[in-house]
């Protein structure tokens, strides 16, 4: 057979010089370009830079406030334990530790009176002294509730940059408080030194947990909403270390940057990196445009080859996902007609091999299945009719509470496997009752409270005959469970609400408007009427408002009818 022959008679060599064009040629051409340029390395190389640039701010920025919160944290155990000081020497105390580190703009320390003395390591204009006075002041009322301050960002109009602002309470040795100690803290060097770093080309945004800018190396990034951006985005969800080559979301031409964002371990901000990706991969841009001149000439290639080879899969491959869309819908009768003597063709002529077999195998199931179904609906009757008669005044009662349980579960919108599963369990739900003496379940009158005890055990027991027999289990809850009640005060588990099992439910439901509806030893039949009146006022106590609805809903559409007794009660509606 020529070569021409084989490739008309079989898919095998289109495809793999299809997948030959479309993978193989496009991968090889772009990986040796990516290995000539050595991108991937750049990219790293550029990653790990940003990263360490934003880990070495992070901690710079933690250090700075740890060192200073710690200073005058430890000046403020200090103090605590002595004795309040006279003007003169709280002056010359907070001059001390003011002294110590020129960050501080202003430190103060005083008694519960506010007498005491503050220092200031340079001049400021008057409104400032003024707004940094009030920030103290609300800051001291704060802190002489017993409360440890710590805002790390506040603007003061007047100043460039921004202050943080701690204060401690002073405590005596039995743990009052007698005065506090603050210290207002200049961000200035902080932004200094994003300033620095900014020299190299970089964008340095710190960010707040809420994803707000708290400094910047550029007044510009300052105006903006760094939360904005997808890396900040991620970061306030899980706060670790990201970095991603992202489109820049906080200026105006959105350019595309590589950026790296670091968490602060105290205070719990971000230290935000970026660089433009046309400074940093600068020589990659020519890598760039050669793989995109070979990509598509590679494509142009495979879509030409890919259009011949479509016209000869398309078609049958269509015709054959219909049919088997059709065969997975239900139609066991559709076949497929593929003509020619390819793999497509031999599959349709396996596959509608295959479906005869799985329409003949499907139909023997189903009856097989509906042969089941039956003698084990004969055997659960068989079983229900023998505890219905050891009572005369319950004879069918089983057989009625479960017509009457299907017809509440068709009104919920239940499933035919759901409303099977509830007409079996409740043709059993009284199974339990072979375990009780006759002469408690045949007495004519009313249970005393020790005979009731007992015959409130027939759901458990119920409950465990059934229990063997592993095809059963699905029931098992509506036999245990149908004397629930929907208020937690029904038996045996005291289940309550949406705990009950739903074809508990519906059973219980049922089980009473038979047990209303028939003539019994110590009641009469009552009316369809009372008794549907009688079930709405107990909906939300005893039952479920919406099974209570379901058995209306079936009443009206005359699914459910109770049996003609001879002389029914006749009550009026509650």
């Amino acid at each position: 057979m020529g070569l021409f022959s084989r490739f008309r008679s079989s898919l095998t060599y289109p495809i793999v010089g299809t997948l030959v064009l479309v993978t193989v040629v496009p991968v090889v051409v772009v990986g040796w370009l990516l290995a000539a340029s050595n991108r991937d390395h750049l990219t790293t190389m550029e990653k790990q830079y940003l990263t360490r640039q934003a880990v070495s701010l992070a901690n710079e920025v933690s250090l700075f406030f740890e060192r200073h919160r710690s200073q005058l944290e430890s000046t403020a155990h200090a103090l605590g334990a002595g004795r309040p000081l006279n003007e003169e020497a709280y002056a010359k105390l907070v001059a001390q530790v003011a002294g110590q580190d020129s960050a501080f703009l202003e430190i103060q320390a005083s008694d519960t009176k506010g007498a005491g003395g503050f220092a200031r390591n340079r001049d400021l204009q008057p409104s400032v002294s003024e707004a940094l006075e009030r920030l103290a002041a609300r800051i001291r009322e704060r802190v002489l509730e017993g409360e440890e301050v710590e805002d790390l960002h506040e603007r003061i109009d007047g100043l460039d940059s921004g202050v943080a602002v701690f204060g401690f309470p002073l405590r005596s040795e039995k743990g009052r408080v007698w005065g506090t100690l603050l210290g207002i803290l200049d961000l200035g060097p902080l932004e200094d030194r994003l300033r620095d770093k900014a020299l190299a080309g970089l964008l340095i945004t710190v960010v707040d947990s809420e994803g707000r800018p708290v400094m910047a190396s550029r007044p510009d990034l300052m105006t903006d909403s760094p939360a904005n951006s997808p890396l900040v985005r991620d970061f306030l969800r899980a706060p670790l270390r990201l970095t991603r080559i992202y489109r820049h979301a906080t200026t105006g031409d959105g350019p595309e940057v590589l950026g790296s964002i670091v968490p602060v371990e105290r205070p719990p901000w971000g230290v935000l990196v970026e660089r433009p990706t046309t400074e940093a991969f600068a020589t990659v841009r020519a890598m760039q445009r050669r793989t995109i001149l070979a990509s598509l000439v590679a494509a142009t290639l495979a879509l030409g080859l890919g259009l011949l080879v479509s016209r000869r899969l398309i078609g049958p491959l269509q015709t054959l996902t219909a049919v088997t869309s059709e065969l997975a819908e239900g139609n066991l009768a559709v076949r497929a007609e593929i003509p020619g003597h390819n793999e497509l063709a031999r599959l349709a002529e396996n596959f509608n091999n295959m479906a005869g077999s799985i329409e003949a195998l499907v139909r023997k199931l189903r009856q097989a299945l509906r042969q089941n179904q039956e003698l084990f609906l004969e055997t659960i009757r068989t079983l229900a009719a023998a505890i219905d008669a050891k009572d005369p005044y319950t004879r069918g009662h089983s057989e009625r509470v479960s017509s009457y349980s299907m017809a509440i579960a068709k009104h919920l919108g239940l499933s035919s496997e759901e409303v099977f599963r509830v007409r079996t369990a409740a043709i059993l739900h009284d199974v339990g009752k072979l375990g009780i003496r006759d002469e408690i379940l045949l007495k004519p009158c009313g249970l005393d409270e020790e005979e009731f005890a007992v015959m409130k055990l027939h759901p458990e027991i119920g409950s465990q005959i059934m229990a063997p027999i592993r095809a059963l289990k699905d029931i098992i809850p509506g036999i245990r469970n149908h004397h629930e009640t929907w208020d937690g005060k029904g038996y045996p588990d005291g289940l309550q609400g949406e705990e009950i099992p739903l074809v508990a439910r519906i059973i219980g439901v049922a089980d009473t408007f038979d047990a209303m509806t028939t003539n019994r030893p110590y009641q009469k039949a009552m009316s369809l009427e009372y008794v549907m009146a009688r079930l709405r006022t107990l909906a939300g106590s005893r039952f479920d408002p919406r099974v209570i609805d379901a058995l209306s809903r079936a009443v009206t559409a005359g699914d459910i009818t109770p049996p003609v007794q001879e002389t029914p009660v006749q009550q009026e509606a509650p």
